[in-house]
């Protein structure tokens, strides 16, 4: 059966090909490399959209073949993911500072075959291409994504969804971010940072919003640079109180990262939500902030709802 996506694997040994066939070939094509310079080769011959390679090889290792991929203009954004028979703190540190999406050790393929595939989905979605970034954004966008997947380790929903609105706070230099799930009609605060809500606002408070009303109806993001007089945004006097008249708001969809796989990286229509997470700050957000985060957030939703299904 024909797939959407092509995973390239390079290794000099064939039993770990024919494992990780059996492993992903249900989701990806499977395109087979012995040594680092066929999986060059390969490179020029296929569009390939995800690469898992062995550290030690013949001529050419892993590591060196990320050095190497890192400095090609047209693949470096393609997710390596490092695979080794004998994994260390220092081998995996020197993996992820050249770039490495993932460092995993083989033994995990007999072991923990879900959690391997999972990983790699994970990495997959949080990869999505989001063009005409400034150099900046594309640099936050990595290192949101590196820093959140390598907290997925957990398998813990509220620590993830914790550790995802920290970092992304902290990039976009956020005043205010709170995460709200949404699960039959009932709405449940799980989060704020940074300026807190009023004491009395809460899910019925929420509910009354026309703003979020119209998210969960049209099931799209916003983006408001003028909460005190537009008719966007939640909570306009607290919002001119505290001096925060801009807003992202971002809805997340009860839909797997297998799932948006499978739909070639869509969300189909009807799909409903599971969560709402709302961004404001003083500073006005451009354009290009509003597509990252709201992209890159509505694909990353799918890792944590695959948490969130699990509670």
């Amino acid at each position: 059966m024909e797939h959407e996506y092509n995973l390239l694997i390079i290794d000099d040994d064939t039993p770990m090909h024919l494992m990780l066939n059996k492993l992903l070939g249900d989701e990806y094509n499977i395109l087979m490399a012995g040594t680092a310079q066929e999986g060059i080769d390969m490179l020029s011959e296929h569009k390939v959209h995800f690469i898992l390679t062995d550290i030690h090889m013949p001529g050419m290792s892993g590591l060196e073949f990320l050095q190497v991929l890192m400095e090609d203009a047209d693949r470096r954004n393609i997710p390596v993911l490092i695979m080794t028979s004998l994994p260390s703190v220092e081998k995996e540190q020197i993996a992820l500072d050249l770039g490495a999406s993932d460092f995993i050790d083989k033994s995990l393929f007999n072991s923990d075959m879900e959690s391997v595939r999972n990983r790699i989905r994970a990495k997959f979605v949080a990869s999505v291409d989001i063009p005409d970034l400034p150099e900046k954004l594309v640099y936050d966008k990595k290192e949101i994504t590196k820093q959140i997947l390598f907290e997925l380790s957990s398998g813990d929903f509220v620590s993830t969804a914790q550790k995802l609105c920290k970092i992304l706070g902290n990039k976009l230099h956020t005043d205010h971010l709170s995460f709200w799930t949404i699960k039959d009609g009932n709405v449940q605060m799980l989060l704020a940072n940074g300026t807190q809500l009023p004491r009395r606002y809460g899910p019925r408070e929420l509910m009354r919003e026309d703003t979020f009303q119209r998210v969960l109806t049209q099931k799209r993001p916003y983006l408001v640079n003028n909460v005190y007089t537009s008719n966007k945004g939640i909570l306009p006097s607290m919002s001119k109180d505290e001096g925060l008249p801009a807003e992202i708001g971002i809805p997340l969809f009860a839909m797997t990262e297998k799932q948006l796989i499978k739909n070639k990286m869509k969300i189909p229509p009807k799909t409903p939500l599971f969560g709402y997470i709302v961004l404001k700050r003083k500073r006005v957000f451009t354009s290009k902030e509003y597509k990252l985060t709201s992209v890159l957030m509505m694909h990353m939703g799918t890792i944590l709802f695959r948490l969130y299904h699990r509670l």
